[in-house]
Order: structure tokens, then C-alpha cells, then sequence
């Protein structure tokens, strides 16, 4: 049974109303936009009038066609899928003129879909499934069957890749796995062949397993970790998770789009982290422009979890590079690959808290989360302040969160969207405890005046109640700690134990530092502060730090002093292993009263020797879903 079919059509019925009311002042006669916000691009305006048609309203058809004459083409990966939505569905409604434009745009960008390397190769699932959308509904348009046939090899390529590990490669993206979905869901509607609407079903549901799995009710939020996270999502505002689970639940889910983009024409104030409200808005309407096709039993199991919940899976991903335009290989060495491999992602949660870690990072990993930790602040949630998340990135150079920063290196300018994560870094998890290894990016050899691992604790609603750095409490939040030391924090119910893994000193003031920057505090691990300098390649790369996170609740331990007397025994251990003087190993073992966490890597060459918990190599099963079973869904007994 797929959940609340009639429900779904209510809430995008109200959305389109919401969104034409709210931005058709933004345009003109002629659908350009004079709204003070940024103009949206090609795809936003395609989105912009796939909403508007289908208010039903002959006004908001007028100004769709005008958008559409109105707009400027080009290349773009979100475009043609919206230009074959709209002639799908209406381009019964639309002038002759504008029909012409999105068809000759269409037809004339279709072949570019057909390049592998917009295959499931371990890269932007994102792109690959708009992909399949265009070949598939656009070959059916223009009777192409070439691309037909690409597009259903490339639906297979999906379910080989579900078939061989439980998460896609961009797995529980907040931002990207919607768009996944859209594509699978507007496939089951729209595609003639009946093989072809089966196989986007059973795709779609694989896809819901992961969002569902990853929800977390008490804070109505998706937990971590994420393939690919920016700001929004690492710090669970306003994000494009919220938008289907809307779909799907409307006002069960308590902060919803309703109430948080369209709760005004500039939606409410303090709750957009995007910079761009008008985008929010249409991605919102864009998103819920089809029909979900979830199974009642995912809803349910979603909604009514017990704790502890525990959900694991393996994931792959394609190798990649930080070079900003890689040369080929006859024009230059300087250039380094990051390897492929797999990984597995696992969540443990309570009522009161979710923890997400990764085993591997997802490709260049500047978009990781692989730790990340979401809590209630409150026992009844109800809007964006009651909900708080802690979230790790290496900063090379003092780049700050909540501003624009240069990544030069990484090819990224001016960039505001989120703190890019500057280092690499494995992670190992168990329950409530995680360890996160770190080391700076090979890219960043020259000139180097800070390097740090930062625990970043978003501050906008209020920051945490305590701060302890060793068993000294900073009384306004903020100090330092010229030796490492252990750092306990308190929020309200939440309590966390951070044991700082800095193996290598080049040389600071201070090991650790608690410091309020831009509507953030930040608990900052040092490799190094200083003046510029140049550092040796395999010098950096050598360059260790990280962290093990504890996490417990009052409900679990009682009080704050009770958690960390518990953490008093604890104890952390590195070194080089094997003490071999040609290429190196980094040794780390945490221990504690029943837990003992041990990892041994290189990391020049990320390769693992092992990583062990209580003595045993965890087990990897393809996908574990506490209360779930996993049999029962799409290919997993293939």
C-alpha cells in the first residue's frame, strides 16, 4: 500500500497556490524578474513555470509562457528534464512559441545525456538519475530508442548498485537524494514502458529505505552522516529532506515548509540558511511536482521508531582528485588521485539524539559530514531552535563558518554555502562513540599559517550551556588549552565528551580552543598556527589529528558531573606502528570501562590495515535497519 496518495495532491495543491501568490510579483509583463533577490537561473525558471501551470489558473499559463519565451538557454544538467516536464504535462497549455523553445531545447541537449559519464559511476547520483529521466521520457517525446535504451541501462546500473550495497553513492544527502527521488517517482509516472515504471518503483523504494531510516522523529530531522552536506543540512535548517518528507506527512512533520518558507512572502524570519529564499521557495514546489510512491510500512516504520535504533549499510564511490582542472596525464605529475572504494555509514539513535559516522568519505569528501551529531534541546520539539547538531571540518588558514571564504586550492571562490572540508579523514563507530582520524589535503603544501580540526556548534538560536575544557569550566564559553586536553560539553539534556587525537605538532600557542565566531562556537583541535610557511608533501600528509566523540543523555546517566567522572578512566594512545622508517602507519587506540577502539592506517595511501572494536573487525552487512527487515525490500535478495 503506497502512503496517502490524496493527502500528497493537497499539500502540492497548496504549495503551488502559496508559490504563485508569493513570487509573481517578481516578474514583469514580459516574465523577467525584478524581484530584489538573485534572478534565478535557467533551470529556476523552468521550475517557476512548471509550478505555475499547475495551479490550474489561466493567469499564472499567461506568465509561465512568458517565463519560457522570456528565458535564456544553455547547458545545464537540471534544465532539459524540467523542459520535458513541462511539455509532458502541459504542453497542452503552452503557446506555440513556447512550446517550440523547450522542445528544440530538448531535442538539442538530449544526446549529451547519453555520455557515460553520467552513469552511476560513483559520482553525483543526482546527475545520473536526471539523466535517466531525460533518456527515458525524452527518447518516448522525440522516438528516439537509442535513448530509450541508455536510459533503462542506466536504471539497471541502479539496481546493480542496490543490488551490491544498501545505500546509493550519494546516500542521505539532505539535499540530493530528494532530486533522486523526484527522478524515480516522475519515471513510475511517466514512462510508457511497464518493465521501466516497475523498476523506477522498486528504485524509488530503495531510496525511501534510506531517507526513512535516517529520520529521526523527536526532532523531525534526517540524521547523519551525509554524502554530501551544505550548511542547511549540516546544521538541520531548511533543506530539501524537508520538502518530500512534507510531501508525504504534511503537518506531522512539525517544522515543515508551510510554516518555515511560506509561513510569509519571506517565509519566517531567522529559519532560511540558503541566502536565496525565492530558490528555496520554487525547489520546494519543484520537488513536490510529482506523486511519491513510498509503501505505508516505511512511513510507518519511519515515524514510530523505538530506541536504541541502529541502521548501517555500505556505500561506493569513484575515485576523484581536489585539482581544481586536471590535466591529462601526459602534462603534468602534479596531481594526486584519490582512490575509490566503499565505506559504510551507521546511525545509532536515542529519543534524545542521533549520531552518524562514515568509515570513508564520499569522493573529495570537502562536502562530508562524516560525523555529525543531531539532539533535541527540549523533550517536545516544535520549531528550528528546539533542534541543535555538532558537525566536524579541517580548516587550513583560519577560514570561519557563517561567512564567504576563498578555496582556492579546491577551485571553489567566494564560497558561502558551507565550511568545505579542507581534510581527509576515516571514521569508526560504535553506539554513542565514534572516532574520526584526520589529515590536512595534499593540496594545501604551500603557505600554510593555521591547521586545525574544528568541531563547529551552530549558534544562532543560543549556544551550549557548558564548556569544560580538561576539569576547568570556561565561564564565558570560550578559552584555551596550551596541552590537548579532553573537552566536556553540556546542552541542556545532551551531554558530549570530545578526547582531541592531535599526533602531529608543528608548532601553536594552544592545543585546543573554544572560540564564538559568526553565529557559531567552535571547539578547535591545532596541528599548527604560525607564520607561512611551506610544508613537504609527505610532510602533510603525515600530519595527524582527530577526535573520539562520547555521547550519553540525562536519561541515560543522569547528570552532567556523573558523565564526565564516567569519562575520568578514559584513555587515548598513538604512534607509529611497528616503528617502520620507510613508510608509516598511524597506531590509535581509545579505551574506556567496557570499550576498546583500535585502528591502524596509512595515511599517505588511506589504506587501512584494520580497525577493530573490543579486539573483533566489525561486521559490514550490505544493509541493517534496527525493527526493519531488509529482506523484504527491492533486490536485496538478488
Amino acid at each position: 500500500m503506497l502512503h496517502d496518495l490524496e493527502g500528497q495532491a493537497t499539500r502540492r495543491n497548496s504549495i503551488f497556490r502559496k508559490l504563485l501568490d508569493y513570487t509573481l510579483p517578481y516578474f514583469n509583463e514580459e516574465g523577467r524578474w525584478i524581484g530584489k533577490d538573485k534572478a534565478p537561473d535557467l533551470r529556476e525558471r523552468l521550475w517557476y513555470a512548471l509550478c505555475y501551470f499547475a495551479t490550474g489558473e489561466p493567469m499564472a499559463a499567461i506568465m509561465a509562457n512568458r517565463i519560457i519565451a522570456a528565458t535564456e538557454f544553455r547547458a545545464c544538467h537540471f534544465a532539459p528534464m524540467a523542459a520535458l516536464q513541462l511539455l509532458t504535462a502541459y504542453g497542452d497549455r503552452m503557446e506555440p512559441a513556447a512550446h517550440s523553445i523547450l522542445d528544440g531545447y530538448a531535442r538539442g541537449r538530449i544526446d549529451h545525456f547519453m555520455d557515460d559519464d553520467l552513469d552511476f559511476r560513483g559520482a553525483n547520483d543526482n546527475f545520473a538519475t536526471m539523466g535517466a529521466y531525460t533518456l527515458l521520457v525524452g527518447g518516448e517525446w522525440f522516438s528516439r530508442t537509442d535513448c530509450t535504451q541508455k536510459g533503462t541501462a542506466r536504471l539497471e546500473q541502479f539496481r546493480a548498485l542496490f543490488t551490491r550495497r544498501g545505500f546509493a553513492s550519494e546516500f542521505n544527502s539532505p539535499t540530493y537524494t530528494p532530486f533522486q527521488l523526484l527522478c524515480m517517482a516522475e519515471i513510475a509516472e511517466r514512462a510508457k514502458d511497464v518493465a521501466v515504471r516497475q523498476l523506477a518503483l522498486q528504485l524509488e523504494e530503495r531510496l525511501w529505505a534510506d531517507v526513512w531510516s535516517h529520520y529521526h522523529p523527536a526532532t523531525f530531522q534526517t540524521a547523519g552522516p551525509y554524502s554530501r552536506a551544505y550548511e542547511v543540512d549540516s546544521t538541520a535548517h531548511t533543506h530539501q529532506s524537508r520538502f518530500v518528507l512534507y510531501a508525504l506527512i504534511g503537518d506531522r512533520l512539525a517544522i515543515n515548509p508551510m510554516n518555515t518558507l511560506f509561513a510569509t512572502p519571506r517565509g519566517k524570519a531567522g529559519e532560511l540558511l540558503h541566502h536565496n529564499l525565492p530558490f528555496m521557495q520554487v525547489s520546494t514546489g519543484w520537488l513536490l511536482h510529482t506523486t511519491y510512491h513510498c509503501p505505508e510500512s516505511l512511513v510507518e516504520h519511519g515515524l514510530g521508531k523505538t530506541y536504541p535504533y541502529r541502521v548501517h549499510g555500505t556505500y561506493e564511490y569513484g575515485s576523484s582528485t581536489d585539482h581544481p582542472q586536471p590535466p591529462s596525464p601526459n602534462e603534468s605529475d602534479d596531481i594526486v588521485d584519490i582512490p575509490a572504494g566503499y565505506g559504510v555509514a551507521s546511525t545509532y539513535m536515542t529519543e534524545d539524539y542521533a549520531l552518524g559516522v562514515l568509515s570513508r568519505e564520499f569522493r573529495t569528501g570537502v562536502f562530508t559530514d562524516s560525523f555529525h551529531l543531531l539532539y533535541r534541546r527540549t523533550n517536545d520539539v516544535a520549531e528550528q531552535q528546539d533542534v541543535a547538531v555538532v558537525y566536524a571540518n579541517y580548516v587550513v588558514n583560519d577560514k570561519k563558518p557563517g561567512q564567504t571564504n576563498d578555496y582556492v586550492e579546491l577551485n571553489w571562490r567566494n564560497w558561502y554555502s558551507s565550511v568545505l572540508d579542507e581534510g581527509r579523514k576515516i571514521g569508526l563507530h560504535h553506539d554513542r562513540t565514534a572516532m574520526l582520524l584526520y589529515k590536512p589535503k595534499l593540496c594545501y603544501h604551500s603557505q600554510v599559517s593555521s591547521l586545525k580540526l574544528s568541531l563547529l556548534f551552530p549558534a544562532r538560536y543560543g549556544t551550549v550551556e557548558e564548556i569544560w575544557l580538561g576539569d576547568r569550566r570556561l565561564e564565558q564559553l570560550e578559552g584555551e588549552s596550551r596541552e590537548p586536553c579532553p573537552v566536556f560539553v553540556k546542552d541542556r539534556q545532551v551531554y558530549m565528551a570530545f578526547f582531541p587525537l592531535i599526533f602531529t605538532n608543528h608548532g601553536y600557542v594552544s592545543a585546543v580552543k573554544s572560540e564564538i565566531v559568526n553565529d557559531y562556537l567552535t571547539v578547535s583541535f591545532y596541528n599548527y598556527e604560525g607564520p607561512p610557511r611551506d610544508f613537504a608533501k609527505r610532510g602533510l600528509l603525515l600530519t595527524g589529528n582527530g577526535f573520539i566523540a562520547e555521547v550519553r543523555s540525562e536519561a541515560e546517566l543522569g547528570d552532567f558531573e556523573t558523565f564526565r567522572r564516567l569519562f575520568a578512566q578514559a584513555r587515548t594512545q598513538e604512534k607509529w606502528a611497528y616503528g617502520n622508517k620507510i613508510t608509516h602507519m598511524r597506531h590509535t587506540q581509545y579505551e574506556r570501562p567496557g570499550l576498546q577502539m583500535e585502528c591502524v592506517w596509512n595515511p599517505i595511501s588511506e589504506g587501512i590495515k584494520y580497525a577493530s572494536i573490543n579486539g573483533r573487525i566489525p561486521q559490514e552487512p550490505t544493509l541493517s535497519i534496527s525493527g526493519f527487515p531488509t529482506e523484504s525490500l527491492p533486490f536485496m535478495k538478488e
